[in-house]
């Protein structure tokens, strides 16, 4: 269909479906795994999601970005097996209190620095922030950390525990599973 000039046509937003991805280099004799799922509307606290996960165990990183959460690991292929069994355990077991004080702490402290030196964190952290509140200010950056409880980090961490991830797997995969094969420790 053809749209009226000056209106706005709607778009509509992609569901989430998870799937994977599999490229097998063995000759790299390394395994990098990641699995991500659809992230909370909020980059503060899908920021303190990705930090929960880093604090989580040793060997595994959270990251975000925009609608996407996710967690990284890499090993040796004959650990793969364990190393994916890390990243499910990240995400299928809520943190504690004081992991999400310290996960709000540390992502605080980097939406923070990322305003004083990165212009470009500093354009999503404005155009996130608008968007949600309709102001800016680093206060108000601070303020959206804070506003983050126990409960919003526990309910998105179930949200992902129930939801299909995507998986992500480039190099040795001689002993890596199938997403397909871990999908039923979610949902």
């Amino acid at each position: 269909s053809e749209s009226v000039v000056g209106e706005a046509a709607a778009s509509a937003s992609s569901p989430f479906l998870g799937g994977e991805t599999r490229v097998h280099a063995p000759s790299t004799g390394f395994a990098h795994l990641a699995l991500a799922f659809e992230g909370p509307k909020s980059s503060a606290l899908a920021n303190v999601i990705k930090q929960c996960i880093s604090l989580s165990s040793e060997g595994v990183e959270g990251f975000a970005d925009t609608g996407i959460v996710g967690v990284y690991g890499g090993a040796a292929p004959s650990d793969a097996a364990a190393t994916v069994d890390a990243l499910i355990a990240s995400i299928t077991s809520a943190p504690v209190a004081e992991f999400v004080e310290r996960a709000k702490a540390l992502a605080k402290a980097e939406a923070i620095f990322a305003l004083d030196g990165d212009s470009k964190a500093v354009a999503e952290a404005m155009t996130s922030s608008v968007m949600e509140s309709g102001a800016f200010s680093s206060a108000g950056v601070a303020a959206a950390y804070d506003a983050i409880t126990v409960a919003d980090v526990t309910a998105a961490f179930q949200s992902m525990a129930k939801s299909n991830p995507a998986m992500a797997a480039v190099g040795d995969l001689s002993s890596t599973p199938y997403q397909g094969s871990i999908s039923g420790k979610f949902g």
